[in-house]
């Protein structure tokens, strides 16, 4: 499903500390090309050095690591965030969790074993590398955002890695053998579906034509 990003805003709930933290409520603005649809999507994104306070209710994590594990572990920490993202230096590590049951609850006709099929749906990790020069912080907090908005616009996560290459030019995949450690992962996550399904992500979709907001990168 072709996206393009009509508009992406931040405003800060917190301000910067020392240690890098900081709280963000992000709207982002989706649009297909093909078909004109829109999906708006708001959510809170945390920048934490350690699980605890705002990132326990964050539905976009991102934090200083390295690997398919650090990022694992971090989501197992928070399990109420949809997108989790660890970085270090021009490289990123970004996990979706369980994909779009989580978020909007479960469809039409859905069982009891719908939230474990959720969670068994969680895509792979998906690795980034910076290109060009500057600083890559940025670029992974609007990233990891992007993430959370195409996971609510219906991208599976398997095909997220691909969406989120076309939407992010900064942005691309390292050469087979430069991964790191640990990307070929299949982990899955372990926290109670449950856990995840009692926090809904706000998003809405549309076909009319909207007035972007002006962009603003965090």
């Amino acid at each position: 499903m072709p996206l393009a990003v009509a508009s992406l805003t931040a405003t800060a709930l917190t301000a910067d500390r020392a240690d890098g933290d900081a709280v963000h409520r992000v709207r982002t603005v989706l649009v297909d090309p093909v078909s004109g649809a829109l999906t708006v999507d708001e959510h809170v994104r945390v920048r934490c050095s350690t699980p605890t306070g705002w990132a326990l209710l964050g539905d976009v994590l991102i934090a200083p690591g390295t690997g398919a594990r650090w990022a694992a572990r971090l989501a197992g920490s928070c399990p109420g965030a949809l997108v989790v993202a660890v970085h270090s230096g021009g490289r990123c590590w970004l996990r979706p969790a369980a994909g779009r049951e989580s978020v909007l609850g479960p469809g039409p006709g859905s069982g009891s074993g719908s939230g474990e099929a959720a969670a068994a749906a969680a895509g792979p990790v998906v690795v980034f590398e910076a290109i060009g020069t500057g600083r890559a912080r940025g670029t992974w907090d609007r990233l990891a955002s992007l993430a959370h908005s195409c996971l609510v616009a219906g991208v599976p996560g398997t095909e997220l890695g691909a969406a989120l290459a076309a939407l992010e030019p900064a942005v691309g995949s390292p050469p087979p053998g430069r991964a790191g450690a640990g990307t070929r992962s299949a982990y899955r996550p372990e926290a109670s579906p449950s856990s995840r399904s009692s926090r809904s992500s706000r998003s809405r979709s549309a076909s009319a034509p909207v007035e972007p907001d002006r962009p603003a990168e965090a």
